[in-house]
């Protein structure tokens, strides 16, 4: 079994400014890849898209409003979810006594290490773009 990538970070924005950067797709597409198109709602899909890679679609598997969200990705660009390998995204936010959100990251499920390999990279860089992101908010 391949291990999950976990990540924690603390940010200063509170959890709704959290959880609306992490399930409106004009946020998403100003922090996460270049695009995007979601259906903020347990069982919604859409895709995120990168002018490098392609789209890579998506499906909320869990929907927790500033609490806990959960979405099933392909790791295949540009192809149906159902035919595509995929991983698991979880996201937990945690609201802090200062106003701020712990908000921590799991993704699991990988088939291959180079796929592990390739998102452990994609993930530093992407929650940095969030708390850049929120900061400007």
């Amino acid at each position: 079994m391949i291990a999950a990538i976990e990540r924690t970070v603390e940010l200063e924005a509170a959890p709704e400014g959290v959880w609306k950067a992490l399930t409106d797709a004009n946020e998403l597409a100003s922090w996460f890849g270049d695009s995007a198109e979601l259906d903020p709602c347990l069982g919604g899909e859409g895709w995120f898209g990168w002018a490098s890679f392609g789209r890579a679609a998506v499906r909320i598997e869990v929907f927790e409003p500033e609490r806990r969200l959960v979405w099933r990705w392909a790791r295949e660009a540009n192809t149906p979810l159902d035919q595509a390998r995929s991983t698991v995204v979880e996201w937990i936010l945690t609201p802090r006594p200062d106003g701020g959100t712990t908000l921590k990251l799991e993704e699991s499920g990988f088939e291959r290490e180079q796929d592990r390999e390739e998102n452990v990279g994609g993930w530093k860089q992407e929650l940095g773009h969030l708390e850049d992101h929120l900061a400007r908010a």
